[in-house]
Formats: C-alpha cells, structure tokens, sequence
C-alpha cells in the first residue's frame, strides 16, 4: 500500500499543478468527480481502505490497474484531488468482489469510503461499464503491472532526492550570500526567501 499510495501521490500531485496552469477545474466533469477535493490524502485513503476494507492486497494492485486502464481510454479519469477517491474506492472494491471469496457489501463499503451507499451503488455501475466487465487479470500482467509501480517508485524518489539536493543548495547559497551589498556600491542586493486513519465511525466527506 506504500508504494502505491507514493507512486498515485506523485501523479496527483502533478495532474493537480496541470489543472492549475489550465485553470484549477477540471475541463471535463464525470460522475466521479466531487465538487471540491476531499479533506484527507491519498495515502491516508488508502490507508484507511486496508483496515477497514478487509480485502487483500492484490485488490489494491488490481484496483490501480483497473484505474489506469480508464486512465489510458480517457484523459477525463486522469487521477486528480477532485476524482481519486471515488475512482480508488469504486476500483478496489470492485477488485475485492472479483477475487476475493469473502467481501463486506457495499453499504459497508460505503461507509468505508465516507460516500451515500446510492452513490456508491450508481459508481460502481458505471465504473463496470466503462471497464466493459472485463475484469480478469493474467498472472503476468499482474506481475508486470507490480514491477511497473516499482519502477515508477524509484523514479520517483530520484527526483525528489534530486529536489531536496537542490533545495539544500538554495538554502546554503541565501544563508552564505551577503543580503546587503558593500557601502559604495549603488542601492543594495536582496535575496529574499519564502520562508491519519479515522475511525469507522468517523465518515470522510468526499463530496
């Protein structure tokens, strides 16, 4: 669940700065999309799914790739803060119900994901259409899928260890840079710088 909540908040948090640049909306709205980005992360969600959802952990590899497979024949189902957790909650619980032999119903599930249990039931109908149900999954490309979200990972972590060096650097420079210039010269130089699992109980609002 770790890799995956790092590889999807990775891609959300770029798909979110490509809404900023085009506006902040999205430009296509599917029944998947809230009306504003819910008060809890991706991570935290997905957290939240394993101990309350009791599936297997293929369900949460299964339901990512079911994701991207919409992803892939859609640019509208692009994972961003406005659409990821319905799209998350609709896909692995579908997963849950195609390979795991026990499964909570979907008015449990939908407690689970903080959703009405109509939406969850209108979502789930949607989201297996539009996979046409073809929900089967061989072995190999499951296990290349994993491989994928590993590799995607350690991409991942180069770039934000290539940040943090960066952002090491621009910090030594401003602290080593004089903030003021010697007293003859003309005006002055400035450098300025800029400066949780919940209970069941306790339902997300994802609206």
């Amino acid at each position: 669940v770790n890799l995956i909540a790092d590889v999807l908040e990775y891609e959300v948090k770029c798909n979110d700065a490509a809404l900023e640049r085009a506006g902040g909306l999205p430009l296509r709205v599917t029944v998947f999309h809230g009306h504003k980005p819910p008060n809890i992360s991706v991570r935290a969600f997905l957290d939240r799914i394993r101990i309350f959802g009791g599936c297997s952990a293929c369900c949460f590899v299964l339901g990512i790739r079911y994701v991207e497979r919409l992803q892939n024949s859609d640019a509208a189902y692009h994972i961003n803060s406005f659409n990821m957790h319905r799209l998350l909650l609709a896909g692995i619980m579908v997963a849950a119900k195609f390979v795991d032999d026990f499964y909570f119903s979907n008015n449990y599930w939908s407690k689970v994901g903080g959703l009405p249990n109509d939406e969850l039931n209108a979502l789930e109908i949607e989201f297996l259409f539009l996979m046409r149900f073809e929900l089967h999954t061989t072995r190999s490309d499951y296990d290349e899928f994993v491989s994928g979200l590993r590799r995607r990972h350690e991409r991942n972590n180069e770039r934000n260890n290539e940040h943090n060096i960066e952002h090491n650097a621009l910090q030594h420079h401003q602290r080593t840079t004089p903030t003021h210039a010697p007293t003859h010269a003309r005006g002055h130089l400035g450098l300025s710088s800029s400066a949780s699992s919940s209970t069941l109980q306790s339902l997300v609002n994802v609206s």
